[in-house]
């Protein structure tokens, strides 16, 4: 299991691409456990993705699904 905290914050673009690249890459292999603030890296890497406000899951499940919900 991987854990990372706002993994690709603070880079540019190209290389917050390439970080994406990467942990895309090594996914199959491993579960990954990410935070994020941005909606585009979560869509991008997520296959559930789950939101938290305060602390509190408000909702969970695929892509899709939230957008649907939101």
């Amino acid at each position: 299991v991987v854990f990372l905290d706002e993994p690709s914050s603070g880079m540019d673009p190209s290389t917050r691409r390439l970080a994406w690249d990467v942990l895309q890459k090594h996914r199959k292999s491993r579960t990954i456990l990410l935070s994020t603030h941005y909606m585009d890296e979560a869509d991008a890497l997520g296959d559930r993705i789950a939101i938290l406000t305060e602390g509190v899951a408000k909702c969970c499940g695929t892509s899709l699904f939230l957008k649907k919900l939101f």
